[in-house]
């Protein structure tokens, strides 16, 4: 009986490191700064003095590109700068100024007042893949505004006789 045990946890004990070895195979040891990757956004990068106020508007992009726009750019005829590059990030001074649950890109503009940043950056807090780095206003106001643009869409039903 003493046998039969002995030679069962010695086959118990093989098995485990069998397993162990099977599991480091499928899943490798990952280095958490490889898992966790770091924050890109410059946490040193300070504001400018002036303050400006914008009406803007969202572009809906896909992928992490910045999406906010200066509605007087929306249809810039200056063909020296890409139309990506008339955008910038938008981020709140505050929590209580984030956008409202309301809020609909496509029947809404803002009005916003606020400070650019000194240097093109990412927003506050962004890890992982790095996109465009670009302007990013800091805004301390915020006013929802109704879009100008009104789309229609008539429709002509005809019925056999």
């Amino acid at each position: 009986m003493i046998i039969f045990l002995l030679n069962f946890s010695l086959t118990s004990c093989c098995g485990q490191t069998q397993t162990e070895k099977k599991y480091e195979k499928t899943f490798p040891k990952i280095n958490p700064r490889e898992r966790y990757p770091k924050v890109i956004s410059d946490s040193t990068n300070k504001l400018i003095d002036r303050i400006e106020k914008l009406e803007v508007a969202y572009t809906a992009w896909g992928c992490k590109c910045p999406q906010w726009i200066q509605t007087k750019d929306l249809h810039s005829t200056d063909t020296t700068k890409a139309f990506i590059d008339f955008h910038f990030y938008i981020e709140p001074a505050a929590q209580g100024l984030k956008l409202p649950i309301y809020f609909d890109s496509f029947r809404h503009l803002l009005k916003i007042e606020g400070q650019f940043y000194e240097k093109e950056d990412y927003p506050q807090g962004t890890i992982g893949s790095k996109e465009n780095r670009c302007p990013k206003q800091k805004y301390s106001g915020i006013q929802i505004l109704r879009s100008l643009t009104i789309l229609t869409l008539n429709l002509t039903i005809r019925l056999k006789p």
